[in-house]
């Protein structure tokens, strides 16, 4: 499955080297030349995977790392020259999933952003489908019948609102991000701005709250979740 790279990285020629070796692998990638650019640009376009350089001008990748780790969960791959153990332990415990040495073979880069992609998306997938009843207290929802009912009552929820609420319940306690929202419940096709997935929590929350539901919680700064 073709996923968004984010390179980080202030050497251009490195960056623009491994950016073809990715594309060719199938992947879509994005550049960043410095720190506070390769934060602006995860928050904005949600990566499928970072490739960070340490030493960038403006903030290096500790300062990003440990920002990115805020609102981000997708996986990190550290590409440095410094071999110092206590560089690595320091970016493992900020959040980073990876450490690379450089200089470094471009096909083993690309064989590691693989293996981390297919570990955190095909590999952690829960074995319950979308089309399966789930119960939670005295909700029930039917993804195949499009139904969300308490206590056998039937909720009058949009399209957009069941959505919502189906890809909440179906990963419980896990913190969404606005755009990860966008992704699941409008999809790519659709133009949605944040604003639109706020609307449409409050509208979903207050129909839960009318029947006793409190569990869609708000993660300032984060996102939202449902609460089990």
């Amino acid at each position: 499955m073709q996923r968004k790279i984010l390179i980080a990285e202030d050497n251009t020629e490195l960056s623009d080297m491994m950016r073809n070796y990715l594309i060719k692998a199938g992947h879509v990638v994005y550049q960043a030349f410095d720190g506070a650019q390769a934060i602006d640009m995860a928050a904005k376009m949600r990566p499928d995977l970072i490739l960070l350089d340490i030493m960038m001008p403006v903030k290096d990748g500790y300062e990003v790392c440990n920002t990115v780790r805020g609102f981000l969960n997708s996986p990190i791959i550290v590409t440095s020259a410094r071999e110092a153990e206590e560089d690595k332990l320091r970016l493992f415990e900020l959040g980073a999933d990876d450490y690379i040495t450089k200089p470094f073979s471009f096909k083993e880069a690309v064989m590691r952003v693989n293996a981390q992609l297919r570990r955190y998306y095909d590999f952690n997938k829960k074995p319950i489908t979308n089309d399966a009843e789930r119960r939670y207290e005295n909700l029930t929802i039917s993804p195949e019948r499009f139904e969300a009912r308490v206590s056998g009552k039937l909720l009058n929820l949009s399209n957009k609102e069941f959505k919502l609420l189906d890809a909440l319940t179906l990963d419980a306690d896990r913190i969404f991000s606005k755009q990860q929202l966008i992704d699941r419940v409008w999809g790519t096709d659709e133009y949605i701005d944040e604003n639109t997935v706020a609307v449409t929590v409050a509208r979903l929350r207050e129909k839960l709250q009318r029947e006793g539901i409190n569990n869609i919680v708000t993660v300032w700064g984060f996102g939202y979740k449902w609460q089990s």
